[in-house]
This record gives structure tokens, C-alpha cells and sequence, in this order.
């Protein structure tokens, strides 16, 4: 049914797909601005723009327990300090995506990355 070179054909099409969805899953073509959200026992606490040109920062966020020290390093963000016991916030280590988020639950202190959507588009019309 098919020939050695459409097999060929086949296999090199679906490397190239493949191979260009982990490139734009991996660096992502999304312009859209990126934010960190720090929230304290559910409240809002900060909000600060992430990017390549984003600040170098590390914010006292106070919490139940204590001072959380949020570090911020242009895109990435890290929970530096914290004052519960088990450091699982801070043992997470750096996170840079949108929804990628560090919880401190003793301290409830939250950090989440938030991408700014800029389309009008709603749930109807997509």
C-alpha cells in the first residue's frame, strides 16, 4: 500500500510536528504579560510584572506565622523564606509559567504566575 518513500515521507512529516509543538509548548510565542500575584490568608497582597526587562526584588510578605520573603528575579519567582517548619514553599524552588504557583498553607501565604489574556475573545465565541 505504501511505498518505502512514503513511509519515509510520513515519518519525517510527524518528527517535524512533533518537534515543532515541543519548541512552541517549551518557549511558547505568548507576548501577553506575565504577572506575580502574591495573596495573604486569600487577600490580595502585590501584584508585579515578570519579563526578560522585569525587576530583581525580594518582598517581606507578611503572614499567620510570620515574614515570607517572596525573590523575584525577572521572569522566575521563588519563595526565599518562610517561618514554617517543614519549608516545602521554599524547597519548591524557582516556577516561571503561567499557573505554576508556590503555597506556604502554615503561613497561608500564596504566590501564583498569572498571564494577562489580551484577546476580547469569551468561551461563546472560541
Amino acid at each position: 500500500m505504501f511505498t518505502k518513500g512514503d513511509k519515509i515521507l510520513i515519518a519525517v512529516v510527524l518528527f517535524f510536528s512533533v518537534f515543532t509543538l515541543i519548541i512552541f509548548y517549551t518557549y511558547g510565542m505568548d507576548n501577553n504579560p506575565t504577572y506575580a500575584v502574591i495573596e495573604v490568608n486569600g487577600k490580595f497582597f502585590q501584584k508585579i510584572s515578570l519579563g526578560s526587562n522585569g525587576p530583581q526584588l525580594k518582598v517581606e510578605v507578611p503572614g499567620i506565622l510570620g515574614v515570607s520573603v517572596v525573590e523575584i528575579d525577572k521572569n522566575r519567582v521563588r519563595m526565599l523564606k518562610s517561618p514554617c517548619k517543614d519549608q516545602l514553599c521554599v524547597q519548591q524552588g524557582w516556577v516561571e509559567k503561567g499557573g505554576e504557583m508556590i503555597v506556604c498553607l502554615p503561613n497561608r501565604v500564596v504566590v501564583k504566575i498569572v498571564k494577562e489574556k489580551k484577546d476580547d475573545m469569551d468561551g461563546v465565541s472560541f
